[in-house]
């Protein structure tokens, strides 16, 4: 009777370290998958690629590149190691990309690095369609609908010089334009708000940038601020503007 109890809490004791084994996690260790891409030639407004997780960096300049399957993918500038991009020219890559640790919080899921350069070509900016507009571009903010609060959301809303065209877009949609050129504070810390006359290229694009815009806007020239009255930037709007702005352009 003796030995069987002896016996059992010698099992016992096994199960249990099987036990603590098991609950322990294993150990994270990084994986690289070599991958061919192309990258076009010209620099689009998007969201970074992260390797399949689209986190939201923010909207800012990418590269814009396929992979061997046709799938559409955007890098940062600086996102692919030892790779500098020129506009103007199409490379053709194979680049290892390593997965990172999952513990980390906020991170990308994947790092990039050159493995090599296949071919780089020439073919210039795409001017299909392109055209030309010199427009009065302002800041704005569109209330939220039944609040007694500023909440909403703001963009740039541009009026052409020479005709009635207008155009509304995201704050960063135009590639080579700073935010910050709509407003700043001086030195006694005053608020000062400005409308930007600016020259602009629009050509037609394959891929939406924002919401339902379909168009690449460069800046061309910043042709002059003028300073605007504090609440001229300020859009009332009911609940259904609201909504279809938001739908446009975010």
């Amino acid at each position: 009777m003796k030995t069987k109890a002896i016996l059992m809490m010698m099992l016992a004791g096994v199960l249990s370290a099987c036990t603590l084994e098991d609950d322990e996690p294993e150990e994270w260790k990084p994986t690289t998958e070599t991958w061919e891409v192309t990258i076009e030639p010209e620099y689009v407004i998007d969201i970074p690629y992260w390797g399949g997780d689209f986190s939201y960096w923010g909207y800012r300049a990418q590269m814009e590149a396929y992979n061997a399957k046709g799938q559409r993918l955007t890098f940062s500038f600086d996102q692919i190691e030892d790779f500098t991009f020129e506009e103007g020219y199409r490379y053709k890559l194979l680049v290892d990309a390593t997965t990172t640790d999952p513990s980390i919080m906020d991170g990308p899921c994947r790092t990039f690095k050159l493995n090599k350069l296949i071919s780089k070509e020439h073919v210039g900016i795409n001017m299909e369609g392109r055209r030309e507009v010199t427009m009065d571009v302002r800041k704005v903010l569109m209330l939220t609908p039944n609040t007694l609060s500023s909440q909403g959301y703001y963009f740039l809303s541009g009026s052409a010089v020479d005709n009635y065209e207008k155009i509304d877009i995201n704050m960063v949609e135009i590639f080579g334009a700073n935010p910050d050129w709509f407003g700043c504070y001086d030195d006694a810390d005053n608020y000062h708000r400005y409308i930007c006359r600016m020259r602009l290229s629009i050509t037609p694009s394959e891929h939406a940038s924002f919401g339902t815009h379909r168009h690449r806007i460069r800046l061309e020239e910043l042709v002059s601020q003028q300073e605007v009255e504090g609440d001229s930037v300020v859009v009332a709007a009911t609940m259904e503007e609201y909504n279809s702005k938001a739908k446009e352009l975010f």
